[in-house]
């Protein structure tokens, strides 16, 4: 499990400069509060200092699409959320949130000073968008397989890679696990109810148990 975090190797009085030459700011938000649109053409970058958060599309007909999950030091922004249609996509906060702000253009510009933590910054930020490249195939992974049971056991299983363990806590709850795997709700627990039946999961609200066959 990748565990690179925007500020990591940089110590908080190097942080605390940083931030001033970056002339950041913290904004907290209270659940369901859009945090960041594509539609408005910023240029800022946001930390996700605690809580947690959706990147969500909605298509011409209103409906809601779930590109990416955010947590605690996840990254979105100018570099992340570049709308590739016609349509806009945004963050929006699913808990309580407390999110920094800077400038995309303090990122990629060198002060005069050339500090050592502006080039592991960064060299974060690029291994961070590595880290996403590899969980986009993943994605794409869930979402090719055909049928419903594909991508629900597709997506347990890379859960479980990702936990070491056949028992996990589903990110999202089953609402948004819809919207993220692209399917309708009901058939979803339909297929989950036939899966527990046939014994190849056990589940109890969002805990999810892959059961083992010889």
């Amino acid at each position: 499990m990748d565990n690179i975090h925007i500020f990591d190797n940089i110590t908080s009085a190097e942080l605390d400069k940083m931030m001033v030459c970056f002339k950041s700011e913290i904004k907290s938000f209270p659940a369901h509060k859009q945090l960041l649109s594509s539609s408005t053409g910023t240029n800022q970058i946001g930390v996700l200092l605690s809580g947690e958060a959706d990147l969500v599309k909605y298509d011409f007909d209103g409906y809601r699409s779930i590109l990416e999950h955010l947590s605690k030091q996840d990254i979105f922004g100018h570099l992340l959320l570049l709308s590739l249609s016609e349509t806009p996509m945004e963050v929006v906060s699913c808990t309580a949130c407390r999110v920094l702000f800077f400038d995309y253009s303090c990122l990629i510009k060198r002060c005069s000073h050339a500090c050592t933590h502006h080039s592991i910054l960064v060299n974060n930020v690029l291994q961070i968008l590595s880290v996403k490249t590899r969980q986009l195939h993943t994605r794409l992974d869930i979402l090719s397989q055909r049928s419903i049971r594909g991508k629900l056991l597709t997506y347990f299983r890379h859960l479980a890679y990702e936990h070491q363990s056949e028992s996990f806590l589903l990110p999202f709850t089953l609402n948004s696990m819809a919207d993220y795997l692209f399917i309708d709700r009901s058939a979803m627990l339909r297929e989950m109810k036939k899966m527990r039946e046939e014994g190849l999961i056990q589940s109890k609200g969002r805990q999810i148990t892959l059961q083992r066959h010889e």
